[in-house]
């Protein structure tokens, strides 16, 4: 007799109620119990009894069209009811494996598998499942099994494969022999003995199990490996020899415990002697594991045991590894130096971490490791912070922004958004000094630092999966090489918020490599590459004064200002990135919900969200620097009261339609003028034409000429311009423009564009046009 709780809570009040004792053995033929007969006759029913044949429970299945009902039936001593089996109920079949004491056992999962399983298995073979389904398991009695050879054929997905690794190891425990059954890469997610073969005959499944009994052996399964229902603590073992990640296509995915990187296995290599030592090199463990009483080990068994165990574990996702930089695992501050993963504070080998996350061993951030250290003080903080505000800025503001893109920069992988800086000036203005005196200074190995000629594609390379900072000096550009700087900008922007989106690269092997970034950039150069909006939002620029002055007075107070900023530059503490590093993680969570006043302070008060990811970000990093206490919102207005913020709550983007009319009116062309040729622009052109004013040099009738054969057709009826969106020479002009690619879509979106019905001849060249009225030249010009 069993007893338990109702599956149902009581009709009245919060009292806890015993449910009906199950009472055996059930009276036969089972009756449906009353509140089961409206369903009518169920399509099977499986009657499970303990090993001396008596009946213990039922499972009734009704198959339905929107699909299929399943009901336990017990016997409480006077009725049938439906209620659950309990916690030691017997295995299906456990009575005939119990008169058959040595016969082979195949093992699946569920009832109606069963059945159908029984065409596959071998004369006098017995085939037992439990009930409950895959996270049932461990509420049978799985001691009848003893003295029986045992074959597990799992269901083909993630809940079976772990549901199979946890009775082997179970049955091991119980000193039962077992062989799990690997599924191929034909077999298709979800495929169970019940289903169609997708490859072979019945006969090719019998054979199967067959060869499997052969291999069938006791594993040795220490004590705190053996799964239990208890729940896992955050840490687990340190001692783990290996991950398993999981599958993709025909490769397994293993992370060594020792070696703690992610390497891919063809299954010819996982079931070989140097396959499974390389996974674990300790022979011993192979030998205790898998090796018979001569010691010799049988690695096809070794090598299908890893294979099950990363096929439970799905299709391998690369998108999940971590490397370098600091990192929120659910709410757990992670911090990855390369060589060590520190989380919470403990160092943790990243093999027996337990998170959706992979954190693969990669070189040492730091040159001597020897802990996180201790966190910097506000003194650290303070000597950052004046340092930062000593530099010849144009705008006040500009040194706190730097010194919070220092302090955010070193956690850059734990915050939501990050925030990038440019920092720009004439050249010998000391933007290099800056970046190397405070900056870089600050940063130490924390960053990655490239300089003039690196790419895109250099940098996304050297970054990885990291979340370490980018530190860009001396990023000019030359007209040629504009487009190399402006991929790095779209680098940036990747970087800066979190999502799920992530940069596709092609390979070599014709498959995609993705990356997400989560990098704060430092931009150092003369010229600003920033054009569109998104940029402009995701960047903050910092304008460094000239050294030059009118007078020698004023020379002289500019040099004593930088050598103020250059003592204060060598009072940093040469330990400050280890222990900036310390403070920041050890403040992080503080820093995050700073982040989110400043934030609502900013759009509630000068601008919008954007603005407040942008400037709250840094303003929230400065504070942290002196502080690591959480900032109120009184504080913020105050401290936002003492800066003029117009800078950047003025509009800094442009329709891109108008964008586009007005790179057109400035563009210019070669018109031929009495002996000779002037370069005039389209919009003077335009009002040549279209004005009843004359121009010396040009006349009406040749600035009509010289538009149409560039794709611009003067209508003064109409009073504008019509464009020819095919003609080669008005496609040349705007091959210029940021938005040249599609121009005509991004045209089409002014509300007063109309678009010809039918083609319109441009000097030899007919094509559809757009209609652009005069006054918008004039608009974007004025």
């Amino acid at each position: 007799m069993v007893g338990g709780l109702t599956d149902k809570p009581p009709s009245g009040g919060g009292v806890k109620v015993d449910r009906p004792s199950i009472v055996t053995p059930m009276p036969e033929p089972i009756e449906m119990p009353a509140g089961l007969k409206h369903m009518g006759d169920p399509n099977n029913m499986w009657v499970y009894r303990k090993p001396d044949g008596s009946a213990y429970g039922a499972i009734a299945r009704w198959d339905e069209v929107d699909g299929k009902q399943i009901r336990p039936i017990v016997w409480d001593g006077s009725s049938y009811i439906s209620a659950g089996l309990g916690d030691s109920r017997p295995l299906l079949n456990s009575e005939i494996a119990a008169s058959l004491p040595i016969a082979p056992v195949l093992i699946v999962e569920g009832e109606k598998t069963l059945d159908a399983a029984a065409q596959y298995t071998p004369e006098g073979w017995v085939v037992v499942t439990w009930s409950g389904g895959a996270s049932a398991w461990d509420k049978s009695d799985w001691s009848v099994l003893n003295g029986h050879p045992c074959i597990i054929w799992p269901d083909n997905d993630e809940p079976g494969m772990k549901a199979t690794a946890s009775i082997q190891m179970h049955l091991s425990k119980l000193k039962i022999a077992t062989a799990v059954v690997t599924m191929s890469p034909q077999f298709p997610v979800g495929w169970d003995l019940a289903d169609p073969i997708p490859v072979g005959t019945p006969k090719t499944i019998t054979e199967l199990l067959k060869r499997k009994l052969k291999e069938a052996a006791v594993l040795e399964v220490p004590e705190d490996e053996v799964p239990t229902k208890e729940v896992l603590t955050e840490f687990e073992d340190p001692d783990l020899l290996y991950r398993a990640l999981g599958y993709d296509e025909m490769f397994y995915y293993v992370m060594p415990g020792k070696q703690q990187q992610v390497h891919p296995y063809p299954f010819a290599k996982l079931i070989s002697v140097q396959g499974c030592l390389e996974i674990v090199t300790d022979l011993e463990y192979w030998r205790r594991t898998y090796g018979d009483d001569k010691g010799r080990v049988n690695w096809q068994s070794a090598g299908e045991y890893i294979v099950n165990q990363c096929t439970a574990k799905g299709v391998y996702k690369p998108r999940r590894i971590r490397e370098r930089g600091v990192w929120l695992d659910l709410d757990r501050v992670v911090l990855h130096t390369g060589e060590n993963l520190i989380v919470e504070g403990k160092v943790v080998n990243p093999a027996r971490f337990k998170s959706k996350f992979i954190y693969p061993r990669r070189d040492e951030i730091f040159d001597e490791w020897d802990g996180i250290g201790d966190p910097a003080p506000d003194t650290y903080g303070r000597l950052i912070r004046d340092a930062c505000n000593k530099v010849r800025w144009e705008k006040p503001i500009y040194g706190d922004l730097l010194a919070g893109w220092i302090a955010t920069a070193v956690i850059c992988g734990g915050l939501r958004w990050r925030t990038h800086c440019w920092i720009t000036g004439n050249q010998g203005s000391g933007k290099t000094t800056v970046v190397n005196s405070i900056a870089a200074a600050c940063l130490g190995g924390l960053a990655i630092y490239p300089v003039g000629e690196s790419t895109e594609a250099g940098i996304r390379q050297a970054i990885r999966n990291d979340a370490l900072p980018v530190v860009f000096d001396e990023s000019e550009t030359s007209k040629n090489k504009e487009d190399r700087r402006q991929a790095v900008i779209q680098l940036m922007r990747q970087s800066s918020s979190d999502g799920l989106g992530s940069i596709m690269k092609g390979s070599a092997n014709h498959k995609a490599v993705s990356f997400t970034m989560r990098s704060a950039f430092l931009m150092s150069s003369i010229g600003v590459g920033l054009k569109e909006a998104a940029d402009l939002t995701r960047t903050v620029v910092l304008t460094v004064l000239p050294q030059d002055a009118r007078t020698v007075a004023e020379r002289q107070i500019i040099q004593g200002k930088w050598k103020e900023f250059l003592v204060a530059c060598a009072l940093v503490p040469e330990d400050a990135p280890e222990r900036l590093l310390a403070r920041q993680v050890q403040n992080l969570r503080t820093i995050r919900k700073n982040i989110e006043v400043f934030k609502v302070v900013i759009a509630g008060s000068i601008a919008d969200g954007r603005l407040g990811d942008q400037i709250g970000t840094l303003l929230a990093g400065c504070y942290s620097l002196v502080t690591s206490g959480e900032v109120t919102p009184p504080i913020c207005e105050r401290y936002l009261e003492k800066y003029d913020w117009s800078e950047f709550t003025e509009v800094k983007s442009q329709r891109e339609d108008l964008a586009l009319i007005f790179h057109l009116a400035g563009s210019t062309i070669r018109v031929e003028v009495g002996n000779g040729y002037q370069e005039r622009s389209v919009g003077e052109l335009i009002e040549i034409s279209t004005s009843s004013e004359r121009d010396d040099r040009v006349s009406p009738l040749t600035a009509q000429d010289v538009l149409r054969r560039h794709g611009m057709k003067v209508d003064n009826d109409k009073g504008g311009i019509w464009l020819g969106i095919r003609v080669p020479s008005l496609n040349k002009i705007m091959s210029t423009s940021d938005y040249f690619e599609g121009w005509q879509r991004v045209i089409e979106r002014h509300p007063l564009i109309e678009r010809s019905p039918n083609a319109i001849k441009f000097a030899g060249v007919s094509s559809r046009a757009l209609f652009i009225p005069k006054t918008e030249f004039m608009k974007i010009e004025g």
